[in-house]
């Protein structure tokens, strides 16, 4: 379950996400997808947040 200011991880998975705080399409999400911590690459599994290219507001990702 997701609240307002998140994004579901299957979502970001799927490649569908909308911002929560602009409510715009993100396209191409994971190139917009942040993880807190060094990773090799960014995947929907370790994405912890997305950033808006739109109005750079950022939203955590959730299961």
């Amino acid at each position: 379950m997701t609240d307002g200011n998140s994004i579901d991880r299957d979502r970001l998975r799927a490649g569908v996400v909308e911002c929560p705080l602009c409510e715009r399409q993100i396209p191409e999400p994971l190139t917009h997808a942040i993880v807190y911590g060094p990773v090799n690459r960014v995947t929907a599994d370790n994405a912890e947040a997305v950033e808006c290219p739109v109005c750079d507001g950022v939203t955590f990702v959730s299961d």
